[in-house]
């Protein structure tokens, strides 16, 4: 497991844990988890995009936020002072006055909740606890395959069974199914019904197995996969399998030049714990929006806006994020109609059919930002949901409908309107 990926999970385990009452004698087994777990949610309050000095009293506050007490928060800073995230000066008295900090991404601050892990000394129930979380976040898991791979990793049989235990009393891992063949599983990742992955899973041959590891694994490393990239030797039916159960999301791109399937995984939230808290419609627009780019990527031709290499794609969403025009190209114009109409993209028409795009909801645009360059989603300690969700556009169209909307056939009626709709968007017409 990665720095990144062990951050992550410490940090999400921590947030959930702090929801428990602090006297439920279970949660002494998680000590290095909620140690450096704090120290990294304050650490990730206190980021800065360059050298920053705040107040104590601010860091307080900040620390508070974190689940940290005031007669805490001294220590917390220290033990951020002695990885070299921050530093302070002292009064007469002794007191902190300022705080310099020197952290300046959510990466730096998850490796550095990894490195803090560490040194805390961390149970063997804590990191069978990691693995399991990531295990269950992978694929829903049957108790004793997840016993089995505790073991495999290097944990006691009874510390697996006691981390698989304290993972349900807990709530950091969900069940389900009767006690002969319960299913264990991440809530986070798996919203649906996780019984119908294990099963459908149990009955496949090792080969076929095999396939939805592939897949699965292309899919994670490169998010909003095509689906024409996948190797010849993948059955389809794995494939259809896939989808079927929630292991795959098919985003279908539909334009006047063609069409194609891009997949993205249940995993390209991120780790996580607990149910899924951001606003799932803007989560599928960012989703759209990478497919949309991939279509560009895979499908385009040169002299219609083709995007050539990966770093012409990262550097559109980084000029979008950034609020600056894109473009001029006939692509924007024909492939990302649907973006436009539902108000995460704006147009402007540069004549002989060519258009310039520009975002109009920057955190979808940020989001993109982050599959682009890890993979995933990474938790973002200071995001304000309810104000995030006030800059959304009122007529949202949820994930089915829309779904059957970009998979619906285009004919000429629809065509017909469509273009009413958008020439309404791109002129202010009524």
């Amino acid at each position: 497991m990665d720095q990144l990926t062990k951050g992550t999970w410490v940090v999400n385990s921590n947030k959930h844990l702090m929801q428990i009452k602090s006297n439920t004698p279970e949660l002494s087994y998680y000590e290095a988890t909620e140690q450096s777990g704090k120290a990294g949610t304050l650490l990730g309050r206190l980021i800065a995009d360059k050298d920053e000095i705040v107040s104590y009293k601010k860091a307080k506050v900040f620390a508070r936020q974190s689940g940290i007490t005031p007669a805490e928060t001294k220590v917390y800073l220290d033990f951020l002072r002695a990885e070299e995230k921050i530093d302070y000066n002292i009064d007469s008295s002794n007191n902190i006055k300022e705080i310099e900090i020197y952290c300046f991404s959510t990466v730096d601050a998850l490796q550095t909740v990894a490195t803090m892990y560490e040194k805390f000394e961390p149970s063997e129930f804590e990191k069978a606890s990691l693995v399991g979380l990531q295990t269950t976040y992978e694929l829903p898991r049957y108790q004793d395959e997840m016993t089995s791979i505790l073991t495999n990793n290097g944990i006691s049989e009874s510390a697996a069974l006691t981390t698989i235990q304290l993972q349900q009393v807990l709530g950091l891992v969900k069940s389900s199914g009767d006690p002969s063949e319960k299913i264990l599983y991440n809530e986070y990742a798996f919203s649906g019904d996780p019984s119908k992955v294990a099963k459908a899973l149990k009955s496949l041959d090792t080969d076929e197995k095999d396939m939805v590891n592939e897949v699965q694994s292309l899919v994670m490393q490169s998010p909003g996969f095509f689906a024409e990239s996948l190797p010849q030797h993948i059955s389809p039916h794995i494939v259809n399998l896939m989808e079927g159960v929630g292991l795959l999301d098919g985003i279908t791109v539909q334009s006047s030049f063609g069409a194609g399937v891009y997949y993205t995984t249940p995993q390209l939230k991120g780790q996580g714990v607990g149910t899924f808290a951001m606003a799932e419609d803007v989560f599928h627009k960012a989703k759209i929006l990478l497919s949309c780019l991939r279509f560009g990527q895979t499908k385009s031709i040169y002299g219609r806006g083709k995007i050539s290499t990966q770093d012409k794609m990262v550097n559109i969403i980084n000029k979008l994020v950034r609020g600056e025009w894109v473009g001029k190209c006939t692509a924007i114009g024909q492939d990302y109609q649907l973006l436009e109409m539902d108000g995460v993209i704006q147009t402007q028409p540069a004549g002989g059919g060519q258009f310039y795009m520009k975002l109009r909801q920057t955190e979808v645009g940020k989001m993109v930002q982050q599959l682009l360059s890890y993979k995933k989603l990474l938790p973002e300690n200071e995001v304000n949901e309810e104000d995030f969700l006030k800059t959304q556009p009122t007529g949202y169209l949820i994930p089915e409908s829309r779904r059957k909307m970009i998979e619906a056939s285009d004919t000429a009626p629809v065509a017909d309107a469509r273009a009413r709709l958008l020439n309404s968007l791109r002129t202010g017409m009524n």
